[in-house]
């Protein structure tokens, strides 16, 4: 397949993630099928083409040492209109897909820009697509009765009480897609929404299809809202799918290959969603100390989840906290999952590291105590059962 991409214990995971391509299209079997999958961003100044063939089964394998190039045929005065894009190495950056390409000096992208691929495999296979650049204007993002100024503005979001409104006006554009990620590395979209009207309405107090009992908007968590207008390409990618057996139903906009390449014009928001604070252990905490020489004083402001109870949720789904402060490597402006239960504490932190190094990883345990009374937390490093250092943490407010 190829992607399109009282007393208490209390658990918590804190980290960083990124947008990706989450649909997926499969390749009929038979001789391999060349895939090459590419969204480029109106706004980004990395654009990425992924180069990939079907082998046996279902999967796929990336294609190296292929001649990939872009032109932009509305260059509007950029000096290089045509790009040769670069194959990512592992080594340089083990966390992308193999047979990714890349180029950070394509020029400036504007609405109603035509782009053409043309991808040359080193066994003589071609692939070629074209794309028309979208674009938003006007915009208006409203969370309850707060409307955004300005793109990147954090909106709060009471989701017992508030709504999620977006309105906006399409210029070369198909479709609109919203989606809202956790500010956790790893995770898919909390919620993706892709529609081919202008405006929608969405209710803060969504749940989740089906019986794992959880609120799709978590209080406690900040989320990265994208508001995209989607080119034709992207949109038929993601609304269309692939019979496994006779490859039909996918609509394909390339010439050569499967897959995509289209475009989007992304604005971000951030999006911190809340809730009443009922529970005792609920509130805000302050961990403080030292981690292997450095400085480190965060606090958790602490919300249970909604729709779930002690008995019925695995380790890291009955509570969320906000994390705001310093941590080993930097500053955390991010959110974490917990539990509580018994008297025992534990956590995991993250980083934050550049990538693609990877993010350290740091596990927290203690035994909670009453609010306005201090309590010693240990830390080790993932993998190595020897504590480093010993935090202090207080509960330092909670419901009254």
């Amino acid at each position: 397949m190829v992607r399109r991409t009282g007393a208490g214990a209390v658990a918590f995971v804190a980290c960083l993630a990124a947008c990706t391509l989450r649909e997926v299209v499969t390749a009929p079997p038979g001789s391999p099928v060349l895939v090459v999958e590419g969204v480029l961003s109106a706004v980004g100044t990395t654009q990425s083409v992924l180069v990939q063939q079907s082998q046996e089964g279902d999967t796929t394998v990336g294609v190296s040492f292929a001649a990939v190039e872009m032109t932009d045929l509305d260059p509007h005065g950029c000096a290089t209109p045509t790009v040769a894009l670069v194959e990512v190495s592992a080594a340089v950056n083990p966390n992308v897909p193999a047979g990714t390409y890349q180029t950070t000096s394509f020029c400036p992208l504007a609405p109603g820009d035509q782009v053409a691929l043309r991808v040359a495999t080193a066994d003589g296979r071609v692939a070629t697509g074209a794309t028309m650049i979208p674009g938003i204007r006007p915009i208006t993002v409203r969370v309850g009765s707060t409307t955004a100024s300005f793109p990147g503005e954090s909106l709060p979001m009471d989701r017992t009480r508030d709504s999620l409104s977006v309105s906006v006006a399409l210029t070369f554009a198909r479709a609109l897609q919203l989606e809202a990620v956790r500010t956790t590395a790893g995770e898919d979209a909390s919620l993706n929404v892709i529609t081919d009207t202008t405006s929608l309405t969405l209710p803060g107090n969504l749940a989740t299809p089906g019986d794992d009992g959880r609120t799709v908007l978590r209080a406690g968590a900040y989320y990265v809202l994208t508001v995209a207008a989607m080119d034709t390409n992207y949109y038929d990618f993601v609304r269309s799918s692939t019979n496994p057996l006779t490859g039909r139903g996918f609509l394909n906009h390339l010439t050569g290959a499967v897959g995509v390449f289209g475009s989007e014009a992304p604005l971000t928001y951030e999006l911190r969603v809340t809730a009443p604070q009922l529970d005792p252990r609920e509130g805000v905490y302050r961990l403080t100390g030292s981690v292997r020489g450095v400085p480190v004083n965060v606090t958790w402001d602490v919300y249970r989840d909604a729709l779930v109870s002690d008995t019925t949720v695995s380790a890291g789904d009955g509570f969320c906290a906000f994390v705001d402060g310093q941590w080993v490597g930097g500053a955390v402006h991010t959110s974490a999952n917990g539990t509580f239960a018994g008297t025992t504490w534990m956590g995991t932190m993250f980083g934050p590291t550049a990538a693609p190094i990877p993010k350290p990883t740091y596990l927290l345990s203690g035994t909670r105590a009453a609010q306005g009374v201090a309590f010693p937390v240990t830390v080790s490093p993932a993998g190595a059962p020897e504590t480093v250092d010993t935090l202090t943490a207080l509960q330092v407010s909670g419901p009254s």
